[in-house]
């Protein structure tokens, strides 16, 4: 009997110290469309507990890249902490059509669901298109985690949080409340609506968004041709107005730094109503900023007001950092920071330094290519969905079946046509990707995004810095190239060897580091490998199976 009360004893302590050994509180931070070189270009004008904190005392990964295309929002937020490329989890872009229902899918929508503080279909929302598992769901398996999803993008909030979380939640561009779905809960918790009713967002409409430093300390030009002026303005210039005390929706604070600071309090809020961090637990907020994409996507990266965000992110990073070490403690918080995608330049930038690029119409080269395949193989609508959504086409094969085409001889046809236009770089078809015959960097990069279930027949690559025309000028992202690829890969806290780091990392690989930190078993469809160097004991990347929790 004393032995087995020693033993017992003996047990109790073991997992009491694998318990202390792991931080309370992970932070995972997705800031979306932060290009890698941001951090270089703007780190003299950080301070030390913002970006600095990983600089000086964290790790820092200096070639960390996405390995798959498209770079999108959906699939880089689904990536992160599954650990596993679109080819794995299924979430090929931001929507894809289904060739059986014939129909397009928003990669978080769920019409068995309803929404909570919002109504219509942007409330229906869930992660059922994810397929597999990620960080956040063997967190909760392995060490009972609470988890936390939060962004201004519903997608951002709900792929990182995995399969079942505490809760998720995203913002509405009418009410300015954050607001989730039936999938999470029936009514928003009392924190959530006291944070809704002071209408932060509304507090910002009527202000002046001015640069937060002397107009000699930016980069570039401020009124740069190929801006794209916000909403409401007649051009791309400082200062700018965030709509009108009359507004009545909210829309017009989401492409400014100022959303970043209510996506930062609100942070906080679930920090403080969820009691994250405060137990024995090790509990996981995921949060996901969004408005440095809706910026970047108007202005540009060589923009002032790109710079100006990006400065004050760095200031809003320092007070919310300041927050967790008086609530928590630093040294008991794991943080990772990383982007979803980076951008390309404004074309008109890159002709300005000699660079051949520029912008085509998509909607016209689709029509055109339809015309010359009805001219060569017979009059027929031969796509079903008549959108050249991120170079990808999708065949009617009923058509092609009717009349007696071969799909090699349209995918031969397509891909004479897209070299002839001098627009496109590489073209795969499906059969080529199902058989894994995708050589180079850039077809195992289209490999890896390629989902057998939910691909296109033809995937079409633009040349270097072109991209489709969207509206009045702006820029976009999405393509296999550095400027869309490269993107920060940070770190700090408990099991990181500060540092920095030259060796050639990707974004599969977080998750992996972050499971070998915390000692649960790898995301099911993770390929990523943990980055034994940055870790303060190399054998925590064997990931030995964690203690057992009570989850009740």
């Amino acid at each position: 009997m004393k032995n087995l009360l020693l033993s017992a004893a003996l047990i109790g302590v073991s997992l009491a110290t694998a318990s202390a050994e792991r931080p309370n509180l992970v932070v995972s931070i997705i800031v979306d469309q932060l290009r890698y070189d941001y951090l270089e270009r703007f780190q003299s004008q950080f301070t030390d507990r913002g970006f600095g904190l990983f600089y000086k005392q964290g790790a820092v990964l200096s070639f960390g890249r996405y390995n798959y295309f498209p770079t999108s929002t959906a699939p880089g937020h689904a990536t992160v902490l599954s650990g596993a490329p679109p080819s794995e989890h299924g979430i090929i872009g931001n929507s894809w059509f289904d060739k059986r229902t014939r129909k397009s899918v928003y990669c978080a929508e769920d019409k068995s669901v309803e929404g909570v503080g919002i109504t219509g279909i942007d409330g229906q929302r869930s992660p059922k298109n994810f397929i597999g598992s990620n960080l956040a769901d063997q967190m909760r398996l392995h060490l009972g985690s609470r988890v936390i999803g939060i962004s201004m993008k519903d997608r951002g909030a709900i792929l990182p949080a995995g399969n079942k979380p505490a809760g998720a939640y995203w913002f509405d561009s009418k009410s300015g409340h954050f607001v989730t779905s039936t999938y999470y809960t029936k009514s928003l918790p009392d924190w959530v609506v006291d944070y809704n009713n002071k209408d932060r967002a509304g507090s910002f409409l009527g202000t002046k968004w001015t640069r937060l430093l002397p107009a000699d300390q930016y980069d570039y030009e401020d009124d740069a041709p190929g801006e794209r002026p916000l909403p409401g303005e007649k051009k791309a210039v400082f200062p700018h107005t965030i709509g009108s005390k009359t507004n009545t929706t909210r829309s017009a604070v989401m492409p400014t730094p100022f959303a970043n600071q209510i996506l930062m309090e609100f942070a906080m809020a679930a920090i403080e109503g969820e009691g994250l961090g405060s137990g024995e637990r090790t509990d996981l907020l995921c949060v996901s900023f969004s408005p440095v994409d809706y910026i970047g996507h108007a202005f540009g990266p060589h923009s002032h007001e790109i710079q100006d965000t990006i400065i004050r992110l760095d200031r809003q990073f320092d007070a919310f950092f300041d927050y967790l070490d008086q609530k928590i403690g630093l040294e008991n918080v794991l943080i990772h920071l990383t982007a979803d995608h980076g951008v390309a330049p404004l074309p008109e930038f890159a002709q300005a330094q000699g660079i051949a690029g520029g912008r085509y119409n998509a909607a016209t080269q689709l029509l055109d290519l339809m015309g010359k395949l009805s001219d060569h193989f017979g009059p027929a609508k031969y796509f079903l969905y008549p959108k050249f959504s991120s170079g990808q086409l999708i065949y009617d094969h009923s058509v092609l079946r009717e009349k007696k085409i071969p799909v090699a001889d349209v995918d031969k046809f397509i891909r004479e046509w897209a070299f002839d236009t001098g627009l496109f770089q590489a073209a795969y078809s499906r059969a080529q990707l199902l058989d894994g015959l995708a050589p180079g960097q850039i077809g195992r990069a289209v490999f890896n995004g390629f989902n057998g279930e939910r691909g296109a027949d033809m995937i079409l690559i633009a040349k270097q810095f072109l991209i489709p025309t969207y509206g009045s000028g702006g820029t976009t992202h999405g393509s296999p190239y550095n400027y869309d690829t490269h993107v920060p890969m940070l770190f700090f806290g408990p099991g990181v060897k500060p540092g920095r780091y030259d060796d050639e990392f990707y974004i599969t690989d977080i998750a992996p580091t972050l499971a070998a930190i915390l000692r649960v078993e790898l995301p099911s469809g993770c390929t990523g490998k943990p980055l034994v160097k940055m870790l303060t004991d190399p054998k925590q990347a064997r990931i030995p199976a964690p203690p057992r929790v009570n989850r009740r």
